[in-house]
């Protein structure tokens, strides 16, 4: 097999399926950095996180409407937000308390 950027691709996607049991079992957070690549070869950094599991969630997965937390040291984790619009991979926000609005990446909210 020679690897080029489809099957790498794929790789990703399938690395990240098996090891999310062992997130899982051991609670930790496992993430797979950037795939570097040859026709032979292919080369990452694999990262295991210790605290809660959580499932990575895509745009995909919320909707316009839905409240949400951010899951981030700068934001109070008691502020709750609205989903205004999701784009292919940011989502826009409205604080339910403030009023400001917010650009986040999906990887930082979580359900309320």
């Amino acid at each position: 097999m020679t690897f080029n950027r489809g099957n790498v691709g794929q790789f990703r996607d399938d690395f990240e399926k098996a090891v999310e049991k062992l997130g899982k079992e051991y609670g930790v957070q496992i993430t797979l950095g950037t795939i570097r690549f040859d026709k032979d070869e292919l080369r990452a950094k694999m990262t295991a996180r210790k605290g809660e599991y959580r499932e990575k969630l895509k745009s995909s997965d919320f909707t316009v409407g839905e409240i949400v937390f951010i899951d981030h040291p700068k934001v109070p984790n008691t502020e709750t937000f609205e989903i205004l619009k999701v784009n292919r991979k940011n989502i826009k926000l409205r604080s339910r308390d403030t009023n400001r609005t917010f650009t986040a990446s999906p990887n930082f909210l979580k359900r309320s």
